[in-house]
C-alpha cells in the first residue's frame, strides 16, 4: 500500500514539476525566444484565465476556481501601480500563499451554492481589511512585516522581508506534509502555484509575472482536467478504473488475452445484515487486494459487487494461478466489523464486541482462444464460468 501511495504521489506531482522547469527555463531564455512567441505570451494569462474559469465552473471545481481568483488578484497587483510598494508586496506575499493553502484544504462546496457564500464573504472581508490596513499603514503592521529580526547581511539575496520569508517556510512545510498525506491533483497544483508565487515576488518584474502566472494557470488547468478524468474513468468508491476504462481497454486489446469476472460471495445478504457502509468497506478492501494482482493483470470495477481482471498475453491456465493467489489472499484477509454500542432500556450503553467475518469471492475465467469474436464475448464466457463457480459452492475459480 505504501508503494502504491508513493507511486501516486510521484505521478501526481510530475506534471507540476515539468511545468515548473519549463517556466524557469523560458524565463531565463526569454530573449532567445522567437519574436512571434514573445508577441503572443503577454496574452496567454488572459486566455488561460477564461479557459480555467470555464472548466472549473463546468465541473464545479471550487478549489481550482479559488486558485484562479487569487492568481488574478496577484496579477492585478504585481502589474499595477502597487508593484513598487514594499509594504503592499510584503502583505501580498505574506497572506496570498496562506489563502492558497486554506483553499486547498477546503472541502468541495461548489462554486455557486449557498454553502460557498461564507467563503466569498471571508475572501472579500480579508481583501478589504488588507486594503484598509495598507491605507492606514499602522506602525505595528510595518514593524511586524518590515522589521529585520536577524542580521540583514544574511538576506541580501532577496528583497522580501524576513517575516514574509518565515511565513513562506512555515506554509511550505505545512503544504508538503498535507500533500504527502493526500497526494491529490488540486493539492499538487497548489504546491506548484505556491512556488511560482514566491518566484514572482523574488523577481518582481513584468516578465516573471507573465510567465509564472501562465504556468500557475496551466497547473490549474491540469488539476481540473485530471479531476474530470478521474470522475469519468475511476470508480469513486474503490478508486479502480470503471467500465468506461474497461471499454477503452477492449478497443485496443488483441491477440492472446484472458478475462476474469470476480463476484463477492453472499454480498446482498452481507449488506442486509451489516449495512451498506460495511458493504462499501468490503468492496474497498477487495479492490485494494485486486490492485496487487500478479501476472500483469489490469483490474476494473464492472459494477455493483462485480470486478473484472484482464491479462494480456496469458491463457486461462496461466492466468488461473494468479487469480487463485488473489482469491486466497482475499479469503485469508481478516475483516472486522465495527459494531456500535447499543442503548438498553435504562438508557445505558451496552458494549458489543467487534465481529470478524470471512469475505470470499468467486471467479470465472475465459480467454481469447475459445473462438471469441470480441473481448465482450470473452466476458460472457467468463460470466458463465463465474455462475458455475457459484453453483459449485462459491470461493473458487472456474474456467
Amino acid at each position: 500500500m505504501k508503494q502504491i501511495k508513493s507511486m501516486r504521489l510521484i505521478k501526481t506531482l510530475l506534471p507540476v514539476l515539468l511545468l515548473l522547469i519549463i517556466s524557469i527555463i523560458t524565463y531565463q531564455q526569454y530573449g532567445q525566444l522567437p519574436s512571434p512567441v514573445r508577441a503572443v505570451l503577454p496574452f496567454l494569462p488572459f486566455l488561460l484565465v477564461f479557459l480555467v474559469a470555464g472548466l472549473a465552473i463546468h465541473f464545479n471545481n471550487s478549489a481550482v476556481f479559488f486558485y484562479m481568483l487569487l492568481l488574478v488578484l496577484n496579477y492585478i497587483v504585481l502589474t499595477g501601480e502597487w508593484s513598487q510598494e514594499g509594504l503592499y508586496i510584503a502583505m501580498l506575499a505574506g497572506f496570498l500563499p496562506l489563502f492558497i493553502m486554506l483553499f486547498s484544504l477546503l472541502p468541495g462546496r461548489g462554486i455557486f451554492s449557498l454553502k460557498v457564500l461564507p467563503v466569498y464573504a471571508f475572501l472579500l472581508l480579508v481583501v478589504g481589511l488588507l486594503a484598509g490596513l495598507y491605507q492606514q499603514s499602522p506602525d505595528w503592521l510595518i514593524y511586524y512585516l518590515m522589521n529585520d529580526w536577524l542580521p540583514p547581511r544574511y538576506f541580501d539575496w532577496t528583497v522580501l522581508p524576513q517575516t514574509v520569508l518565515a511565513h513562506c517556510l512555515v506554509i511550505s512545510l505545512f503544504m508538503l506534509v498535507f500533500f504527502i498525506l493526500n497526494p491529490s491533483t488540486h493539492f499538487a497544483a497548489a504546491v506548484g502555484i505556491f512556488i511560482l508565487l514566491y518566484m514572482q515576488y523574488f523577481a518582481q518584474d513584468h516578465r516573471s509575472v507573465m510567465l509564472f502566472s501562465s504556468a500557475s494557470l496551466l497547473m490549474c488547468l491540469y488539476a481540473v482536467v485530471q479531476e474530470s478524468w478521474r470522475m469519468a474513468y475511476l470508480d469513486e468508491l474503490t478508486e479502480l478504473p470503471g467500465r468506461r476504462a474497461l471499454r477503452e481497454k477492449f478497443q485496443s486489446i488483441s491477440g492472446l488475452y484472458t478475462v476474469a469476472m470476480l463476484d463477492v460471495d453472499h454480498f446482498k445478504k452481507f449488506n442486509d445484515t451489516y449495512g451498506h457502509d460495511t458493504g462499501d468497506a468490503v468492496l474497498r478492501m477487495i479492490a485494494a487486494k485486486m490492485s496487487k494482482v500478479s501476472g500483469g493483470g489490469s483490474v476494473y470495477r464492472y459494477g455493483g459487487e462485480e470486478f473484472t481482471v484482464v491479462f494480456n498475453g496469458l491463457d486461462t491456465q496461466s492466468a488461473r494461478s494468479h487469480l487463485e493467489s488473489l482469491r486466497m489472499a482475499i479469503a485469508d484477509s481478516p475483516f472486522v466489523i465495527n459494531r456500535q454500542d447499543r442503548r438498553r432500556g435504562d438508557g445505558k450503553a451496552k458494549k458489543i464486541k467487534d465481529k470478524g467475518v470471512k469475505v470470499t469471492v468467486s471467479i470465472g475465467v475465459a480467454d481469447s482462444k475459445n473462438s471469441v469474436k470480441s473481448p465482450w464475448d470473452a466476458i460472457k464466457l467468463a460470466d458463465k464460468a463465474l455462475y458455475r463457480a457459484k453453483k459449485k459452492g462459491r470461493n473458487q475459480t472456474c474456467i
